[in-house]
């Protein structure tokens, strides 16, 4: 076989068996495409091997054990929702989640009739390999029976790019030491089961052949029928014998799934490889991130750009963006605010036409966040902090969150705004995006609270995306997001344009008074004298001793989750000039103890905005190994998706300076000291525009998708409309 040079900045890579490890192990070797989600477990799928396999938006119902129960005295845990009573309740069959379906590429290796079983069998090797740049896991597993003899299996596989049902294998049997005959066969492996061992779906039809097996999979409650079908194909070459496998999975009939399956086999591993490589290489070139920065950063980096590419279904209309994917169990595959605040920039930036799916999953649920609020005595709309397919509020009934976490309904019209404003396309205001700010703004209005003393507007008793001061007064963050909310919504009604949705659903000039007087005199944290942001009221008087803190023994102190006046900088970074950002960075930055996956990429960001840019490197690095190195010791639930995309604001905005608005795109690198080199693409108005960084300059390339120029601006520098086509180099200053 031929030797080749593994490049760390793309290859990933362990050798293990421990059962231990076999959860993690199981989430950074995972795949998908958005559509279906395929773990990293070995193919024979031990009892040990953690085999899961989901398919986007296919939610069950089941029993609370799929939760787990907070510690009562957990921070988020609501005192009143943790009573007998209350716990009774919610035993029915009310938590949604994805079921874990039969394993779909399970594959038998038979030695002179002897099943290998890693229990049963000496195993000499198994290392597991991810290819960053082309999304696909290969095995190596080399096994010695009792009789002495070797034999290897080297795998490869894929969750297609090109296909949205389709999961390929292909595996490769050598005799190492023998003759003895050998026998490879696929099957679908159906002892699975979800969290606490719950079953989510009851076998229905079945098909069989020589070559293919299929399954129906109904979902318990929901009962969505999901249909499996795996072909297979056999290949004997004299001491050498392969098999390939073709599954084809999601909400179709057996007979259509098994014509799917049959035509993949027809076509081969090899042809729907290249499909596959070919669609996910466009993808990469369309998202394209490259800095020459240390290896294990790079590699992390690199990790976190794929499941960001892996995450977006092509259904997110439907499904949104769950919080790991489809990676795993974790939150139960529900949207959060990381979808809305963290990942559509991303996506907007990156791949503008498949965002727009993330707008009209917010708006087609606009009816329920409707309801939602209602059900907390609001007026509007309010975004549940927790939701899936079905729209509803789907947080862990025991935990404070539901009504606290009121900052989603602000971040999730603030899409809207961004859309339209980045790609030019006025029309998604018009067709949804003015009918949610003025329902979110309803939503502010009736939660906010008048001090007729200090003749103000406050907004009380509220959680934080620092969740260990989950019950807060005037979070700045959130006091921020609504005055957006209230001022915007306020500004649409201004405009003839909008005057059709406001009659529709009957906004009259009063209220747009009344939400644009409620922005003006929303009481709004500022810097005191010594240029400090105070989170929320009276956190400048918490305890400032941090020793012992964890998240049963916090809200009495000044340890944060995440910092939520730095992450209030992101959209409203205007507001606060540079040397107050930095003051707060280092004020914030010694009272935050990472408990959010987010907290490490936002303080990279924000330290990369304010030029504190080793401070940057650092958090960048420890938040690009979070999965590959467990660093939160959780990974086992699933990927930090969220987590790539703000490492990527990091890198784009924070290093390579770009700030993208209405008027185009502005410049003002700042590249570290240790890289000499940044490039990466983005597009204004669905115009790709490549940019380059280097010690010498700066150079701006403009795409042809579009006929539009692109106005561009270098440091202080004039603006400068590049043609479709053209570029522009400019010399360090």
């Amino acid at each position: 076989m031929r030797i080749e040079a593994r490049d760390p900045r793309q290859r990933y890579w362990v050798q293990s068996t421990k059962r231990e490890l076999e959860g993690k192990l199981g989430t950074t070797f995972s795949l998908s495409n958005g559509m279906l989600g395929l773990r990293g477990a070995h193919e024979e799928c031990p009892d040990w091997g953690r085999p899961e396999f989901y398919v986007a938006g296919t939610y069950a119902t089941g029993p609370a054990s799929l939760l787990g129960f907070h510690d009562p005295d957990h921070i988020l845990t609501h005192p009143q929702r943790m009573t007998p009573q209350a716990l009774e309740a919610a035993t029915d069959n009310s938590i949604q989640t994805l079921p874990n379906l039969p394993f779909p590429i399970a594959l038998t290796i038979d030695v002179d009739g002897q099943r290998f079983a890693f229990d049963t069998h000496k195993v000499l090797s198994a290392e597991r390999l991810l290819e960053i740049d082309g999304a696909r896991m290969r095995r190596t597993l080399v096994f010695r029976d009792d009789d002495a003899r070797r034999t290897r299996i080297d795998s490869q596989r894929f969750v297609s790019m090109a296909d949205p049902h389709l999961i390929c294998l292909r595996a490769d049997l050598r005799r190492l030491n023998h003759e003895a005959p050998v026998a490879l066969n696929g099957t679908l492996h159906e002892t699975v089961a979800n969290t606490n061992d719950v079953p989510l779906w009851t076998p229905g039809a079945r098909i069989a052949t020589d070559s293919l097996r299929g399954i129906e999979c109904i979902t318990a409650g929901s009962n969505i029928s999901i249909a499996l079908v795996q072909c297979q194909r056999v290949i004997n070459r004299g001491d050498n014998i392969a098999i390939e496998l073709f599954a084809i999975a999601g909400t179709m009939s057996l007979a259509e799934a098994q014509r799917q399956a049959e035509a993949a086999c027809e076509r081969g591993f090899a042809a729907c490889a290249f499909d596959h490589q070919a669609a996910y290489e466009q993808l990469r070139r369309e998202t394209r991130v490259e800095f020459d920065g240390n290896p294990s950063t790079v590699q992390g980096f690199n990790f976190g750009q794929m499941h960001m590419h892996m995450a977006l279904s092509p259904i997110a209309e439907q499904t949104g963006i769950p919080i790991k994917g489809l990676t795993g169990h974790g939150y139960r595959f529900l949207t959060f605010w990381d979808m809305d605040f963290h990942m559509f920039p991303y996506y907007l930036l990156t791949q503008p036409h498949r965002a727009r799916k993330l707008l009209e999953y917010r708006y087609n649920q606009l009816p329920l966040y409707r309801a939602n609020a209602k059900r907390w005595g609001a007026q509007g709309a309010q975004v549940p902090w927790e939701t899936n397919t079905r729209g509803e509020e789907e947080t862990a009934p025991w935990l404070c969150l539901q009504e606290r976490e009121i900052h989603i309904s602000a971040d999730a019209a603030h899409m809207f705004m961004r859309y339209a404003a980045i790609t030019g396309d006025e029309s998604v205001i018009r067709d949804m995006g003015a009918e949610f700010a003025f329902e979110t703004a309803r939503f502010y209005a009736s939660r906010l609270t008048w001090d007729a003393a200090r003749e103000r507007y406050e907004l009380p008793d509220i959680g934080c995306p620092d969740q260990y001061h989950t019950f807060a007064d005037n979070n700045v963050f959130i006091s921020l997001m609504a005055q957006w909310n209230l001022a915007y919504a306020a500004g649409l009604f201004a405009q003839t344009d909008y005057a059709p949705i406001a009659d529709r659903i009957g906004v009259n000039s009063e209220e747009a008074a009344t939400w644009r007087s409620m922005a003006e005199q929303l009481f709004i944290h500022e810097t005191n004298a010594d240029g400090i942001v105070e989170q929320n009221d009276g956190f400048f008087e918490l305890d400032r001793d941090l020793g012992g803190i964890c998240e049963t023994y916090c809200s009495h102190s000044q340890a944060v989750k995440q910092p939520d006046v730095l992450a209030a900088f992101i959209p409203f970074e205007a507001r606060y000039p540079r040397e107050i950002r930095r003051k707060n960075w280092h004020y914030y930055n010694a009272r935050t103890l990472h408990g959010s996956s987010l907290s490490l990429p936002g303080m990279a960001y924000a330290a990369a905005r304010c030029g504190l840019n080793d401070e940057a490197l650092y958090n960048l690095h420890a938040s690009c190994r979070m999965d590959l190195d467990d660093v939160n010791l959780d990974t086992e639930r699933g990927v930090h998706v969220s987590g790539g995309a703000v490492e990527w604001y990091t890198v784009v905005h924070g290093f390579g300076g770009l700030d993208v608005t209405s008027e185009g795109l502005a410049l003002r690198p700042n590249l570290p000291r240790q890289w000499s080199r940044l490039a990466f693409r983005v597009h204004w108005h669905h115009q790709p525009v490549d940019i380059e960084i280097t010690r010498e300059g700066v150079e701006v390339s403009v795409g042809t998708d579009q006929p539009c120029a692109v106005p561009v601006r270098i440091g202080d520098g004039a603006w400068v409309e590049i043609e479709a086509g053209g570029n522009i180099k400019e010399k360090t200053l």
